[in-house]
This record gives C-alpha cells, structure tokens and sequence, in this order.
C-alpha cells in the first residue's frame, strides 16, 4: 500500500524533503514508523514524540491506515 508521507519543521530539516511516498505491506501506523525508522534512522528518535495527522485530521496511534492516505508528521513546537 502506498501513502504519501509529509514532514514538517526538525524532521524536514534532518531528512532534507519535505514529503515522499513510502510502501508499506501492512495497513497500520505503527508499520509505517518502522518503515520510517528504516528510511530515515536519524530521526527515529523523533517518532515517539511527534503527532500524527491523517488526510489533515490528528489522530491517535491505533487508526488503520488505507491506500492513498496523506500523513503528516508534525514534531513538537516550542516556543518563547
């Protein structure tokens, strides 16, 4: 299954794209992070931090995923 990935702020920067579409043989988030996790190791450190949006909806880790999915991976923002 194919679902277009967005990376937004630090993990942008880290990775140098701001999107890509990734594989996935499973349909769940937690198999998208590991196939993250292999792409981009230097920001799995990032993964249990950050919040996730699907189609431009926030959601919580259990959602299944489908084909054509848009997700978002917004990292924590601080601020002053």
């Amino acid at each position: 299954m194919k679902i277009k990935v967005l990376y937004f702020s630090s993990l942008k920067d880290r990775i140098g794209k701001s999107s890509e579409d990734i594989e996935i043989n499973g349909n769940s988030l937690e198999e998208l992070k590991d196939k993250i996790t292999q792409l981009h190791p230097e920001i799995s450190d990032y993964l249990s931090k950050i919040m996730f949006a699907i189609n431009e909806e926030y959601v919580s880790t259990d959602v299944i995923l489908k084909e054509g999915d848009v997700v978002a991976l917004i990292p924590p923002v601080s601020g002053g």
